[in-house]
């Protein structure tokens, strides 16, 4: 997969992870995440940017030659950068924009357990959903209470770009892998999914819900899928879960 937005002026590669078949665009949160900030960045600002999709089994020679090792990472002439939290802070002080900033404590903290929960269940470290549908409660109040698209605000924020991709793991790997499912009830989460699918930034960037669900298979505590079933996953055409339930609280989108 290779996605570029083209200028004479600048240019950069986003290596990413690949998809199963080592060619598609996998599914990894933190990848996605770096995704969203230099597309959006690129809108923002002319420069030319390269997505390259690596295999970590088999990675590119140009990938070793330039030292690295993992997943995102960014290379940017003479810069070369594999850590996500380093590539946002480049990319933020190279493109000084401050559309992606905020200040918000009180979000940080209605998202700061949703994900670790959801981990402890798909690895079968909780036995149940309770903990998980307890920080989604957490997060639904906090979204009904702040009335905005998003988390911050009605713009996507570097929060945003960080969460979202969580959340759609939490979303299509928990129905497919636990039955467990976003209960409709919680209408604020899905409002604001809701403007996630009405994001080119995030549909752009989202890896397909076979590659999400592989990406959660490959944990040792869920055990080997069948090979069949494995294989009939990749060769399936692309899929993305982008409905919401009709009940959402839905918000009007500017």
């Amino acid at each position: 997969m290779s996605l570029d937005v083209q200028s004479s002026q600048q240019m950069m590669v986003l290596y990413v992870k690949a998809g199963a078949d080592g060619k598609r665009y996998g599914a990894c949160p933190f990848c996605q995440r770096a995704f969203m900030v230099v597309l959006t960045k690129s809108l923002q600002h002319p420069f030319h940017f390269r997505s390259v999709t690596v295999n970590l089994a088999k990675p590119p020679e140009i990938f070793h030659q330039r030292g690295l090792r993992r997943v995102p990472s960014l290379e940017d002439g003479d810069q070369v950068i594999d850590n996500i939290d380093d590539i946002v802070s480049y990319l933020e002080n190279k493109f000084p924009d401050n559309r992606l900033l905020y200040d918000n404590p009180k979000a940080d903290s209605a998202i700061k357990n949703v994900f670790s929960r959801f981990c402890f269940y798909i690895k079968q470290i909780s036995k149940d959903s309770t903990h998980l549908e307890n920080e989604l409660q957490v997060l639904n109040n906090f979204l009904g209470q702040r009335g905005s698209i998003f988390l911050c605000g009605n713009n996507l924020t570097h929060l945003d770009c960080e969460f979202l991709p969580k959340l759609q793991h939490i979303r299509v790997a928990s129905a497919a892998l636990k039955n467990f499912f976003i209960p409709i009830s919680l209408t604020h989460i899905w409002a604001y999914l809701f403007a996630a699918y009405n994001s080119d930034v995030f549909v752009q960037t989202c890896p397909s819900d076979q590659e999400i669900v592989l990406h959660w298979l490959d944990r040792p505590q869920l055990g080997q899928m069948a090979y069949d079933e494995h294989k009939k996953l990749i060769q399936e055409p692309p899929k993305h879960s982008f409905d919401v339930p009709a009940v959402a609280a839905l918000v009007n989108l500017e």
